[in-house]
């Protein structure tokens, strides 16, 4: 049975992404990445970047690493960014739960919507702490399954379909950030009636993850 990390529409279908889901997302996404008021110097690693919605948010002023393991996404992000001349942004293939980045590298990481993708969100958790430097921030904007019993109970009985169209509903936020050195400094829902929660942590301490 297909995972939703392996759905046609990261792939066969990646040119119908921004149609479906383009106006959904990019709004919140450009909106928290504004909010997070970049310094000049500041690195921003961005996980799962598809084909960069809102990588036209990022200041010219700072350094971005996008990546992401679908080549027809990225093909698209590259296209977006030759268009715009955006040549503070590198784009590169990669593994959100295997990140080829060393220790302490970035100020900022982040993953929109991409956390209920993967087969595993705490190795891709660890990962993004990893590499995130002590002081600096991991920022996630996805769907996670109620704490409410009863809306918890109807969301996850969707996950068998919501698997096909390419994300887990029976994510949990607090099982996704246990026992990391992180601090959560803001957690809100993206819009109103957004399903979609905003969550800003600073990482406390170094960590290296026990494999």
């Amino acid at each position: 049975m297909a995972e939703p990390h392996e759905s046609r529409i990261y792939s066969d279908f990646a040119h119908l992404y921004d149609h479906l889901f383009g106006r959904v997302f990019v709004d919140q996404e450009e909106k928290v990445i504004e909010s997070l008021n970049l310094r000049p110097g500041n690195k921003v690693l961005e996980v799962g970047v598809g084909t960069g919605i809102a990588l036209g948010a990022y200041p010219p002023y700072v350094k971005v690493v996008a990546v992401d393991s679908s080549l027809e996404m990225l093909e698209r992000a590259r296209a977006r960014s030759r268009e715009n001349d955006w040549r503070h942004i590198e784009l590169v293939q990669g593994d959100a739960m295997h990140l080829e980045h060393p220790d302490e590298s970035f100020d900022v990481v982040c993953a929109f919507h991409v956390i209920s993708v993967v087969p595993d969100p705490r190795r891709m958790m660890s990962e993004m702490c990893r590499v995130c430097k002590t002081g600096g921030r991991i920022v996630l904007i996805n769907h996670f399954r109620s704490e409410n019993p009863v809306l918890g109970f109807l969301t996850a009985i969707i996950n068998p379909i919501t698997k096909h169209l390419g994300w887990y509903t029976r994510i949990r936020l607090r099982d996704v950030l246990k026992d990391f050195p992180i601090r959560l400094e803001r957690q809100e829902k993206a819009s109103r009636f957004s399903l979609d929660t905003i969550v800003i942590a600073r990482k406390e301490r170094p960590f290296a993850p026990c494999d």
